[in-house]
């Protein structure tokens, strides 16, 4: 199977095309914009290419496209034009040029604050930022198109969240200020909860959905419990034998959601995916990553 990856450098790509590279032929493309060299293990099935400028000849030599390229919720707050068209216009342009199978990396965001939690597939859709909306425009697209899985990943961590990016999510944060002994920066009250999805799990689903035909739907992929921030604050300085400290200051702008959790019993049933990496077994990996890489 000849398989593209769209965003190879990025935290999730890097681990997807590290991983598949052994099992398939697979190609990895990235700006460079929000990826890092340093996250491939080998560059030799790496090209420095804006997937917006692929052409078809390129894009048809693969039976299937994972895209996880995107411009995420942090950069979105300041960046909203660039947002929707990294992740609306530029992607759909990418999808009907492509003629192959799609796999695509949605967002858990795209429910807004569900009353219903854990949250299943067919809850309704409430976005209201240039993240979530951007990322929904491409969803529905693919519902137009067909022959397609979309997987709505929950704030993935682990290795190669790198902190030194602008854009890292926030255990990648809060590991790295408990390693420096920096305060962790928490907005609001801390009290809002999320779950956390290690990569390797996150990973293992994608490579099931590379392994059977096209879906056509849309399926949670999300950690097994939910946990507040600073609940989370507390389990990392915990795990690092440190005592915690934490800043707390304004809330911020967009994603101000008070419970998130991903009901994933769709994954199990399609799929066969369950996610296996508890939430102190997968702070303990990242942390041993950082501290050998930071």
């Amino acid at each position: 199977m000849k398989v593209l990856i769209v965003g190879c450098c990025g935290f999730i790509g890097s681990n997807l095309i590290n991983h598949l590279s052994a099992k398939h032929e697979v190609i990895g493309v990235d700006n460079l914009q929000f990826g890092n060299l340093d996250n491939l293990e080998n560059t030799a099935n790496f090209n420095k290419l804006d997937f917006a400028k692929l052409d078809e000849w390129y894009l048809n030599r693969f039976d299937v496209l994972i895209h996880v390229a995107c411009a995420n919720i942090i950069y979105a707050q300041n960046y909203q034009v660039e947002t929707f068209k990294t992740n609306a216009l530029e992607t759909i342009n990418l999808f009907q040029r492509f003629k192959g199978r799609i796999i695509y990396t949605s967002t858990a965001s795209i429910y807004g604050g569900a009353s219903t939690v854990p949250t299943p597939e067919d809850y309704p859709e409430s976005v209201s930022n240039a993240y979530d909306q951007s990322k929904l425009i491409a969803e529905r697209y693919l519902q137009l198109r067909g022959n397609y899985t979309t997987l709505r990943l929950s704030n993935v961590y682990g290795v190669n969240q790198r902190p030194d990016n602008p854009y890292a999510g926030v255990i990648g944060k809060f590991i790295h200020a408990g390693i420096k002994d920096e305060s962790m920066l928490i907005y609001g009250d801390g009290l809002a909860t999320r779950d956390y999805t290690y990569i390797s799990d996150v990973v293992e689903a994608i490579e099931m959905a590379l392994n059977v035909d096209a879906l056509n739907t849309e399926i949670n992929i999300a950690g097994n419990s939910e946990i507040s921030i600073v609940k989370l604050a507390y389990t990392i300085s915990n795990i690092l034998g440190k005592e915690v400290n934490m800043d707390f200051i304004e809330p911020r702008k967009i994603d101000k959601i008070h419970r998130r959790w991903l009901y994933c019993a769709k994954a199990k049933e399609l799929l066969g995916w369950e996610p296996k990496v508890k939430l102190n077994e997968g702070l303990k990996k990242t942390i041993e990553w950082m501290i050998n890489e930071y």
